[in-house]
């Protein structure tokens, strides 16, 4: 809890040139969580959006899952994949899906600043961190949000993202969740050990399941980087959580799941690999496999 305080205390210096100003509010406030309207935020230089989904009433603190969309997405795009803003409106959680900066010269194609990876993002050295913890703080002040249960999921570039902010903020989170994303952020140094969900196809040829740089069309569109393969992102974790060497096996028809026994308490380590998964969100229709389903079971969502 006093690492959680901490962090907290963190935000606040961050958002030193931060000024929220909520789209078509007079007033400054946020907008309404059940529209479709984006909530901006100043950050630096630039002003960043992101788009909020919530109960349609609650008082009592509720968990707060933020979804990063993968290079050349967006926020909504991501909402639309994901299907997270359902549960929200269930009244389950609260759910935050903000947008990347352009990617390349292609209008409304966004990426993240995630180290190694992508477009214009890395190339321009944007601040994305800054901007993710300036988000949280600006709803932890409008919304009861339980700063004990803020989850984090990422796909692809945003998985990416994902990694680089629980290398640098772990503290802040209760858990995280990688589809399709790869560990290319160096030095990674977390706060603390972390809850870690990892899913990824094993044909994907944009972030390839055994490492290497991306294919020729995704390199055509954002840049070519070197990924580090799944493999390395698993020992990583094994070892940061203190998780045992060998991992509980379990395989059907379409996954092969690797549960790692003996972690810290608090934490956990799951890998999942969709044999023939592409560089795709799963989903039940395409590759017989819920992405989304898998990340609320395991933070305990559902």
């Amino acid at each position: 809890m006093r690492l959680r305080l901490l962090g907290v205390i963190g935000i606040i210096a961050v958002l030193a040139g931060c000024t929220p100003a909520g789209e078509g509010s007079a007033d400054g406030q946020l907008a309404p969580a059940g529209t479709i309207e984006t909530n901006l935020i100043q950050v630096g230089d630039l002003e960043r959006s992101y788009i909020v989904r919530a109960p349609d009433e609650t008082t009592e603190p509720l968990p707060l899952l933020i979804m990063l969309h993968g290079a050349g997405g967006d926020g909504s795009k991501a909402e639309r994949a994901t299907g997270f803003t359902e549960l929200a409106a269930s009244g389950e959680y609260f759910v935050a899906y903000p947008n990347g900066t352009a990617a390349n010269l292609v209008v409304g194609e966004l990426a993240w600043n995630a180290g190694a990876c992508c477009g214009v993002a890395r190339d321009s050295a944007i601040d994305d961190t800054g901007f993710i913890l300036a988000m949280i703080a600006e709803l932890q002040a409008a919304y009861p949000i339980d700063p004990e249960r803020i989850y984090l999921a990422g796909y692809s570039n945003g998985g990416m993202m994902t990694y680089r902010l629980a290398c640098e903020h772990a503290e802040l989170f209760a858990g995280i969740a990688v589809v399709s994303g790869a560990l290319n952020y160096s030095p990674c140094a977390p706060a603390q050990p972390l809850p870690v969900l990892i899913i990824h196809g094993q044909q994907d040829l944009t972030v390839p399941y055994n490492g290497g740089e991306t294919n020729d069309r995704t390199a055509a569109r954002f840049g070519q980087w070197e990924n580090a393969p799944v493999a390395l992102a698993r020992e990583f974790w094994r070892v940061f959580d203190n998780c045992e060497m060998d991992a509980v096996v379990t395989t059907d028809e379409t996954t092969t799941t690797e549960n790692y026994a003996g972690c810290d308490p608090g934490t956990a380590l799951r890998v999942v690999t969709i044999t023939e998964g592409t560089h795709t969100w799963p989903r039940l229709d395409t590759l017989g496999v819920d992405g989304s389903q898998l990340i609320l079971e395991f933070f305990d969502l559902t």
